[in-house]
């Protein structure tokens, strides 16, 4: 294995790891669903960082296995929205490596592109083939699935930006 693969592997593997202790930290913030607002941002903020670091590949790796690494650190997530968590994580992973030269770009198209998969499938997919409970979608669209995804992935952006300067200045 060259020295690239092994690269790969370990950040993939860091900011995988990262991404579930500020998961499992958040279940300890005695702020109820409030702590969405940090958790969300911490980790939408290591998907776009992966995005840079490790590219799309380990992007959609960390983006797939998140909200399953959620749900095992006790979130409150049911499991049939679990891809769809993914698939929007995955949207702000490739929008952003997309437009990476334009950074609040890709991070504006990256967050209403996740909050765009996450919400309509809670609205369109999930209801149609009756997934969940069709008010228990409704109600996950109107709390912390709803706008708060597209807040939480701009703060993550935002959060970001200066570690990207900074590893595209040393990587």
């Amino acid at each position: 294995m060259n020295n690239s693969k092994i690269k790969f592997i370990t950040r993939t593997a860091m900011l995988l790891a990262l991404t579930i202790v500020f998961q499992a930290l958040g279940r300890t913030i005695p702020a109820g669903l409030n702590s969405n607002f940090i958790v969300g941002p911490l980790v939408n903020a290591c998907l776009v960082v992966s995005a840079t670091l490790v590219g799309i590949y380990g992007g959609a790796v960390i983006s797939v296995l998140a909200p399953f690494g959620a749900i095992l650190t006790g979130a409150k997530l049911p499991l049939p929205l679990a891809p769809f968590i993914a698939l929007g994580n995955f949207v702000l992973v490739l929008a952003f490596y997309i437009f990476r030269k334009k950074k609040i770009v890709a991070i504006a198209v990256g967050s209403v592109a996740k909050f765009v998969v996450i919400y309509g499938s809670l609205l369109y997919i999930i209801p149609f083939f009756n997934l969940l409970p069709k008010n228990q979608a409704l109600n996950l669209a109107g709390a912390a699935f709803g706008w708060p995804q597209l807040v939480t992935a701009l703060i993550g952006g935002v959060i970001a930006l200066p570690i990207i300067m900074k590893l595209e200045k040393h990587v």
